[in-house]
């Protein structure tokens, strides 16, 4: 059993690409799968514990507690880590979900709506707010098989509309992302390149649109942009029409908010 703090839990999962190991609490105060902790011993949450407490959504998650303490695996000192407590979401990243699924089969394409249809409600409250997420990939988004839902996680690199980047994952940002960060290690003043660039929610659109084509593809948007129909003839024309809306260069171009993004899939399925 390791413990941090009075934290308990039997066994955990490391994520390559993610700054945290993750755990499910056994505490017997804890009802059973519904808290975890991420832990890690030199990325301190203290910023993401603040973020979570502008959100009151059922598909993100909820704080607990936040700090830094020993480890034990029993009664054996393992290392110090900095640690986040909050809510659990039962279920798997979107894409480890949808590997094995036949993306040919109506009935799937139609889960397929109903699931990103789902994650734009997060997205409209973050939104509406004036925040982005803006590091959306494929394990920030957990698909429940059971109810068809998908939480938004891990909202560290969460900024307000128009700041700037703290950071993203490459393959699944913006244009006007990788963008910014082209000109900050240029080393541009930072207020400069605010001046050209504008971080806003249609960021955070285009990188859901990078996932919504991989799901239906099984290929990668940003390594060979060829339309979805091509590679899956079953995507439903209108569908078509969204994921090329949502993968626009042109911010001005994409789909523009979370709602409009919902009410066109809904208008599919």
């Amino acid at each position: 059993m390791y413990s941090i703090n009075k934290y308990t839990f039997k066994e955990f999962k490391i994520t390559p690409g993610h700054r945290a190991n993750y755990a499910i609490l056994c505490n017997p105060e804890f009802k059973e799968n519904q808290w975890g902790i991420k832990y890690h011993p030199s990325n301190d949450y203290a910023r993401e514990y603040k973020i979570l407490a502008l959100f009151s959504h059922p598909q993100i998650p909820v704080r607990y507690k936040v700090g830094r303490d020993n480890m034990y695996n029993d009664d054996k000192f393992v290392l110090a880590q900095y640690y986040l407590i909050m809510t659990h979401f039962e279920g798997k990243g979107v894409l480890e979900y949808y590997k094995k699924r036949d993306m040919t089969d109506r009935k799937e394409i139609e889960g397929v709506i109903q699931h990103f249809a789902s994650v734009t409600l997060p997205l409209m409250h973050m939104h509406t707010k004036g925040y982005l997420h803006s590091d959306i990939k494929p394990g920030h988004l957990i698909l429940n098989p059971t109810t068809g839902v998908m939480a938004l996680i891990d909202l560290e690199c969460t900024i307000k509309t128009g700041e700037t980047l703290l950071g993203m994952s490459r393959e699944y940002a913006s244009p006007e992302q990788k963008e910014m960060i082209q000109l900050l290690r240029k080393n541009e003043r930072e207020k400069d390149v605010l001046k050209k660039i504008k971080i806003a929610a249609t960021s955070d659109l285009y990188s859901v649109g990078l996932i919504l084509y991989e799901a239906l593809t099984n290929k990668l948007w940003q390594e060979n942009p060829v339309p979805p129909w091509e590679l899956n003839s079953s995507i439903p024309e209108k569908l078509h029409k969204v994921i090329l809306g949502l993968l626009e260069e042109n911010p001005l171009n994409r789909i523009h908010s979370a709602e409009l993004l919902k009410n066109e899939l809904e208008a599919i399925a």
